[in-house]
């Protein structure tokens, strides 16, 4: 019997179940070419915890609100995320292996548990990861007025909120300006062509998955975005997936890794 400790996972806590919101945890990355790292903000855990359990391994989760991280992750050794990755030096997911070492950022933590944990496998290395990246920008951004406010009002603890709203607001905005000017039912049509080709990603292949039968980091990507909108309400998910059904046919496929969220 094994007596290695399990994997610790940081991830920030949502207000109503204390469970887990974002999608860099079910990605916080700025894999993404996106102004002011929206995504680091929209992707953080969803992402990561998806390939815990995946991998079936074992890990804990140590919660953490939005203004501790940076001094936090500073009391424990762990090296800032270099600025041609991240303008956030300190960002969710992390994780802390066995052997203490502390992992940042989505696609670090996804290529060190493919080489630690090879099966089964993520396919780091098809082609359709690069064309899901490449599409998801033009997604979040015609959103960010529906996205950002909704996951303040909805998603944010009592904790995180202030400093989540003030640090948006020096980006983007006050939340409330945003959404009264980038929200309502003219902001669903930019995005119409990515949703397509996110779709199209899956039917080339028969589904339910990017490379059909198989599941792969792509998918990952994509379901963390769709656990995110789920986990957000106000419709969000059910307008996503009423446009492209095969969206809800990941989403399904994948649902058996979305179960463990403490």
């Amino acid at each position: 019997m094994s007596l290695e400790k399990p994997i610790i996972l940081f991830d920030l806590p949502s207000k109503d179940q204390g469970g887990p919101w974002s999608p860099n945890t079910w990605k916080s990355t700025n894999t993404f070419p996106l102004p002011e790292n929206l995504l680091t903000v929209l992707l953080p855990c969803c992402l990561a915890r998806l390939l815990l359990n995946y991998k079936g391994i074992p890990y804990t989760t140590q919660w953490i609100e939005l203004d501790p991280i940076a001094p936090h992750f500073k009391s424990l050794g762990i090296p800032p995320n270099p600025p041609s990755l991240s303008s956030i030096p300190y960002t969710v997911p992390t994780i802390r292996l066995p052997n203490g070492s502390y992992v940042m950022d989505s696609k670090n933590i996804a290529a060190i548990l493919e080489e630690k944990y090879p099966d089964p496998p993520l396919h780091l290395d098809s082609p359709q990861l690069a064309k899901a990246e490449e599409i998801l920008p033009q997604l979040f951004m015609p959103l960010r007025g529906i996205l950002l406010p909704g996951i303040g009002r909805n998603l944010m603890t009592e904790e995180s909120l202030p400093y989540f709203s003030e640090s948006r607001s020096k980006k983007y905005g006050s939340l409330e300006q945003m959404e009264r000017e980038l929200s309502g039912e003219k902001q669903w049509e930019e995005p119409k062509p990515a949703m397509r080709e996110i779709a199209a990603l899956i039917e080339e292949t028969g589904g339910p998955f990017v490379l059909g039968r198989e599941v792969s980091y792509a998918d990952f990507n994509l379901v963390g975005v769709l656990s995110l909108f789920k986990r957000l309400g106000d419709g969000v998910f059910e307008k996503t997936v009423e446009m492209k059904p095969a969206l809800r046919t990941l989403y399904e496929a994948s649902k058996k890794w979305l179960e463990k969220d403490d």
